[in-house]
């Protein structure tokens, strides 16, 4: 298994914004199941319309990386 750290990107939407961020990490076989871990089993964020989306890798419609550089090239 690997240890995996699970980024999130950051947003601008109607005047508001927020900058990519460390969701935390997991070990998983892969980048997939360490994002469930991280957004769903550890209660952080819910399957729901809106919050974690396990097939297009989201949350809140945010991209999640598996590493910071990539999730800063949007909006730091």
């Amino acid at each position: 298994m690997k240890t995996w750290e699970v980024w999130s990107e950051g947003y601008s939407a109607t005047g508001d914004r927020g900058y990519a961020q460390l969701e935390g990490t997991a070990e998983a076989e892969t980048f997939s199941e360490a994002c469930r871990i991280v957004c769903v089993d550890s209660g952080k964020w819910k399957e729901q319309p809106g919050g974690f989306d396990a097939v297009g890798l989201t949350v809140w419609g945010c991209r999640l990386f598996d590493n910071e550089s990539d999730a800063r090239w949007s909006f730091g």
